[in-house]
């Protein structure tokens, strides 16, 4: 007998609206309106009817929908073409396609090291030395 193991996925409806703090460790998928709170250990799918007001927590972020608050994600963020956010993004990876509508600011991994490099000044003494 070969039996198929199921995912666990926590589905929030279109007919659904849910205000609150909403916490698993499963994907979730909304296609409902859910406000406030939003986090997961897994990925999140906000769908095209989706309509999201909260500030979000999870590995990967796919969104469809629309999305108001601040996202913070150990994976990638994908905003599709009918996705439309305003907040700030923190990810080790952004994908903003063709047709997205995305407000606010974006700090990837590699900003902080931008930053710290800039930081390092030339050394006084250095062993290379230029011909006049």
């Amino acid at each position: 007998m070969n039996k198929k193991v199921q995912e666990n996925i926590t589905t929030l409806h279109k007919d659904i609206s849910f205000n609150g703090k909403l916490v698993g460790d499963e994907d979730i998928i909304i296609s409902g309106r859910l406000e406030g709170v939003l986090q997961t250990s897994q990925n999140l799918t906000i769908e095209k009817s989706g309509i999201v007001k909260a500030d979000i927590k999870s590995i990967n972020l796919v969104l469809s929908g629309t999305l108001v608050g601040n996202v913070n994600s150990k994976g990638t963020v994908i905003i599709n073409k009918s996705g439309r956010m305003v907040g700030d993004i923190k990810s080790d990876k952004i994908i903003i396609n063709a047709g997205a509508q995305y407000k606010g600011t974006i700090l990837t991994k590699g900003s902080s090291k931008v930053r710290s490099l800039q930081k390092i000044s030339p050394k006084k003494n250095s062993r290379l030395k230029t011909k006049r």
